[in-house]
């Protein structure tokens, strides 16, 4: 037997942003040694361990091959826990001493804890006894915006499968009905 979570939940949206990064700006100082993509994947890097200070973030890394220009946008990936981010770098400006940018998630970063704290806590206000749930091994997930993610929720010896819906770049998800 498969008990069915009441419709009230599966309407229910959430904002689990614990590792959201909002846009954030940083800047490298070019001087005699030209442009270089590995100074811009560092500022990522820093950004997201900021972001995310309880968890492993490495190998930020972003296009060698890239010029900066005002307005240009390039897209640098970093690893948290394993997990490959893309974010997006738009440099706003660019002289010969000088480059500035902002940092952006390109993908939704959403924390697999708080939706998994989400389901136990609305289960449990539903008076469904030692609820668990399971969104998988990864300690987050990273996906586009009106995509899906499947979690599954164990209640004693049942369960129940929910898909959950990223609404936006910020790790905003909602049950799907």
């Amino acid at each position: 037997m498969t008990i069915k979570l009441r419709r009230a939940l599966t309407a229910a949206a959430i904002a689990p942003v614990l590792f959201a990064l909002g846009a954030c700006s940083g800047s490298v100082s070019v001087d005699t040694g030209g442009y270089d993509p590995a100074d811009v994947a560092d500022q990522v890097q820093k950004a997201q361990e900021k972001a995310t200070p309880d968890l492993e973030v490495t190998d930020a890394s972003c296009p060698d091959d890239s010029e900066p220009e005002k307005g240009a946008s390039i897209e640098c990936t970093v690893s948290i826990e394993g997990v490959e981010a893309p974010y997006t770098v738009t440099f706003t400006t660019v002289t010969d001493d000088d480059v500035k940018f902002d940092i952006a998630p390109a993908q939704a970063i959403i924390s697999t804890d708080k939706v998994v704290d989400y389901l136990v806590q609305e289960a449990t206000d539903q008076g469904i006894e030692a609820a668990e749930a399971d969104c998988g091994e990864d300690a987050i997930i990273v996906q586009d915006p009106d995509t899906t993610f499947g979690c599954t929720l164990y209640m004693g010896d049942e369960t129940q499968d929910v898909t959950l819906r990223v609404k936006d770049l910020d790790g905003t998800v909602a049950l799907e009905s």
